[in-house]
């Protein structure tokens, strides 16, 4: 009886962890706020800054979007990954700053098993 009961949970972490994988990237909410800076006439604005983690699992061959679509900067905190950014792919290093442009999409490949990136968008309000 116990080695059924071990093999039936074994059973259910093993699909749980194959749903997990198939569902779409969603990041984990690491800072939002609004803050001021100068607009090219020099009057004062309101942006809205949001900061971002994504944790990306390695999926063979499979290359993952990140679903944002304004202008944006990304930094690379672990893993290596390969980012394809209208039709350009480039492989990025733990440490790596890049930005994405508005209207543009970045998809992301990890190489190994797990990497994790962060995006600030700052936009107007």
């Amino acid at each position: 009886m116990m080695k059924r009961v071990a093999i039936t949970t074994l059973v259910s972490v093993a699909i749980s962890l194959t749903n997990a994988i198939a569902e779409p990237l969603s990041p984990t909410p690491v800072f939002e706020g609004k803050t001021t800076t100068p607009a090219k006439d020099g009057a004062m604005q309101t942006v809205h800054v949001i900061i971002q983690s994504w944790g990306i699992a390695g999926r063979e061959r499979e290359t993952q979007e990140i679903p944002l679509r304004g202008f944006y900067v990304a930094h690379l905190l672990s893993g290596d990954i390969s980012t394809t950014i209208d039709g350009q792919t480039t492989e990025r290093v733990p440490g790596d700053y890049w930005t994405v442009k508005a209207g543009a999409t970045m998809k992301v490949k990890v190489i190994g098993e797990f990497a994790v990136l962060e995006t600030t968008v700052v936009a107007k309000q």
